[in-house]
């Protein structure tokens, strides 16, 4: 098999599988699953805000979930384990759902919307935004929008940082569609800037240094080497001493005094 096909393959299953798992587990808070290829088969993560209901008592429904996957997707050794979502006020699908089973109540759409809307913002959402599509009042199908905070529309924030949902309901007067998305306000956007306070403050004392001085020359010399780098004169006698002016003098005489030596010896051998 093609490694493109065999990829297509597992994504197409993969939809399959969780649009059967969020028929299954209706009104139980599903918000997605995730597959995972093990050594002894695939494990199956269903994420839920209420795991009581998932799981069933005594594990009954967790049970007819897995025999249900066997069978219908022919994966070799199903496991399902069950995750409880921490905050699900900023989950949207979660919330599509609450808004789907409000309507189905018979709740009004306009009214089932905002409450969620309020909670969502009250969980701490930077931004939340609700499309309902369908016959929401009348014969004539049509969209309505429902908006509160801040949310990106494109670039990398909104593909980061924006929770999406979709849920779909079924009324006698036809099929309503639900997107919610979800903006939390945790997500950092690229054009905010935090200034830290207190890093260029100094003390004084760590401002003073001997700016006359060159830092090389401020570093301390190893132990070894201070006192091999100067040679010790103390035990030198003055006399010995001789500067540059007085040496060539010196030397001058010298020369002079060979110059008389040989001529002396040429004016004997003659």
């Amino acid at each position: 098999m093609p490694v493109k096909k065999h990829f297509v393959n597992r994504g197409l299953q993969h939809t399959l599988i969780e649009e059967y798992l969020a028929s299954e587990l209706d009104n139980s808070g599903y918000a997605g699953c995730s597959l995972q290829k093990t050594p002894m088969g695939t494990r199956i993560t269903i994420k839920t805000s209420r795991p009581g209901i998932v799981i069933g008592r005594r594990g009954a429904k967790v049970k007819e979930l897995t025999d249900a996957v066997k069978e219908k997707f022919n994966i070799n050794v199903p496991t399902i384990d069950v995750e409880t979502v921490e905050n699900p006020e900023l989950n949207a699908q979660i919330q599509a759902e609450r808004i789907a089973y409000a309507i189905q109540k018979g709740q009004n759409y306009r009214r089932a919307t905002y409450s969620i809307i309020r909670r969502i913002m009250r969980a701490g959402a930077r931004g939340v935004e609700v499309h309902i599509s369908g016959k929401v009042t009348s014969q004539r199908a049509r969209s309505q929008v429902f908006r509160a905070g801040v949310i990106s529309k494109c670039g990398t924030p909104a593909d980061e940082g924006v929770s999406r949902g979709v849920c779909h309901l079924t009324l006698k007067s036809g099929v309503l569609g639900i997107r919610v998305k979800i903006m939390p306000e945790s997500y950092q956007l690229p054009d905010e800037v935090e200034i830290l306070e207190g890093i260029f403050d100094r003390s004084a004392e760590e401002k003073k240094t001997d700016e006359g001085v060159d830092p090389f020359y401020q570093d301390e010399l190893p132990e070894d080497e201070d006192e091999e780098i100067f040679e010790d004169t103390s035990d030198v006698d003055e006399a010995s001493i001789i500067t540059a002016d007085e040496k060539e003098v010196v030397d001058e005489e010298e020369i002079l005094n060979d110059l008389e030596e040989e001529s002396d010896d040429l004016d004997v051998d003659e």
